[in-house]
């Protein structure tokens, strides 16, 4: 008898011990979750746009040729960039854009791991934005 029950013991601690283990990694999967970027097709951006601040993040030259209208121009190449983004509450809603979405798609993902959690990226740039017949401003 003695024989039987040290293995069915056994076996109990270790079942035991392993949905323990499952419990916490789901904690931990649970804990770890965070927001991602939203990618947005030119007429869902125009749609959604209008609910926070759409950031043109194209060089001056770029933007001279046209620009989403009510855009805030900020050159992501400029030293400045991530302290003029960074005045910006990290619950607002961010809409980014560039030329063809490599610029604006690459922000969009640095400022999701800065904490910001609404953050939407216009895919295929302006681009894609005039490709679509949407205006251009030249303001």
């Amino acid at each position: 008898m003695k024989r039987i029950l040290a293995p069915v013991f056994t076996i109990i601690i270790a079942l035991s011990s392993c949905s323990g283990n499952k419990t916490e990694s789901q904690t931990t999967e649970t804990v770890s979750t965070q927001a991602a970027v939203v990618n947005l097709s030119p007429q869902k951006f125009l749609e959604k746009s209008p609910n926070g601040v759409i950031i043109d993040v194209r060089t001056p030259a770029e933007i001279a040729q046209g620009k989403i209208a009510g855009s805030v121009a900020m050159d992501y190449y400029q030293p400045d960039f991530w302290n003029k983004v960074q005045e910006y509450p990290k619950d607002k809603e961010i809409y980014l854009y560039c030329a063809v979405g490599a610029r604006s798609e690459d922000a969009a993902q640095k400022l999701i791991q800065q904490g910001y959690t609404k953050v939407y990226h216009l895919q295929g740039g302006i681009q894609a934005w005039y490709q679509n017949g949407l205006p251009i401003s030249q303001e």
